[in-house]
């Protein structure tokens, strides 16, 4: 069984990577506002070496984001996020080891942050000095403790990541109590779904919060029954995306679909049916309602090779507009199909 804190980590940095703009907004206002969100942001974790030093011991920095500045060039920022779920006496120099890693990787200025979501309300590094004679060493770095949040602002912010903030903090509150926490956990989602936020954010949010606030599989049960109560009398279409636990499981459900529909209509055509819907889905979850013309152009696309070539793209395009000139090109060039 995956220990409560490596849960913790494994989550957060999925709702960092979901929610970047908006965690940086909330938790780093001054930073939000010098970065040119208009010019968009990339990760850069896939490509990071791991940084091999006795308080590293071989780990990769936990988010690499490339954003551009609003100071009227081209000039570009590496933000580094480190979220920390358990005090580490050698945290300090860590943070030191990714700052200068990055600074030799990518040739660019730096900023490094840290997301402190361990228990310990004493535990609180920011800055490493080091003097030796008349040698001097400072670095410090920008950090946010969530014990230091109010609850009262979380429950009032519209913003996702103080939704998963204040999920973390019950969760760690009444952590050993299964009873409390699925009382915390029931009024969460409900007030989730009957938020008036977009299909996307109480698909995303539901997914961070049902996992940081994980509770005994009877509960859970119970929990699953709260949720269909309140989409029957708030007539909340049911969504597919509750029960996804990331985008690609769009594909996974797309083609158990399509192997069902092929022992009536056919294998290939079973298929073709079960990814188009896999990808409509997606799309779905990602940006909204999707327009009819696009649906209708993706049913005139039955090569499965093309369809799953879509589907990446569903998954990784910045927009649905992106998205749409992928399928135009498909649609004018469209790839034979095998026999």
């Amino acid at each position: 069984m995956r220990r409560p804190h490596a849960r913790f980590d494994a989550y957060w940095k999925e709702a960092v990577r979901t929610f970047f703009p908006q965690c940086i907004r909330f938790f780093f206002p001054s930073l939000y506002r010098l970065i040119d969100w208009k010019r968009g942001f990339e990760f850069l974790n896939v490509e990071l070496r791991r940084v091999h030093s006795p308080y590293s011991k071989g780990r990769r920095p936990d988010i690499v984001v490339l954003v551009h500045l609003k100071n009227g060039n081209s000039c570009l920022l590496v933000v580094h996020i480190e979220i920390q779920v358990q005090p580490d006496p050698f945290f300090e120099e860590r943070m030191l080891d990714y700052y200068l890693h990055l600074r030799l990787t990518y040739n660019k200025e730096v900023i490094c942050l840290a997301i402190l979501a361990d228990s310990n309300p004493n535990w609180r590094p920011r800055r490493l000095h080091k003097k030796i004679a008349q040698f001097q060493l400072v670095f410090e770095f920008m950090t946010v403790k969530l014990l230091d949040l109010d609850p009262q602002r979380l429950e009032q912010s519209r913003n996702p990541i103080a939704v998963i903030t204040l999920a973390h903090l019950n969760a760690l509150r009444l952590r050993g109590n299964p009873e409390l926490l699925f009382q915390e956990k029931v009024r969460m989602i409900r007030k989730l779904l009957e938020g008036g936020y977009t299909k996307r954010y109480i698909a995303e949010l539901y997914a961070e919060v049902d996992a940081i606030m994980a509770l005994p599989k009877e509960l859970e049960r119970q929990v699953a029954e709260v949720v269909r109560e309140v989409q029957r009398k708030k007539r909340i279409r049911r969504l597919t995306s509750l029960e996804l636990v990331a985008l690609e499981e769009g594909a996974k459900k797309g083609l158990q679909q399509g192997l069902q529909q092929g022992l009536q209509q056919g294998l290939q055509q079973g298929l073709q049916q079960g990814l188009q819907q896999g990808i409509l889905q997606t799309l779905e979850l990602r940006f909204g309602a999707v327009p009819e013309a696009v649906a209708y152009r993706l049913q005139q696309i039955t090569d499965l090779q093309t369809l799953h070539q879509l589907h990446a793209e569903a998954v990784k395009a910045p927009t649905l507009e992106a998205f749409e000139a992928v399928l135009a090109q498909h649609i004018e060039s469209p790839t034979p199909q095998t026999e």
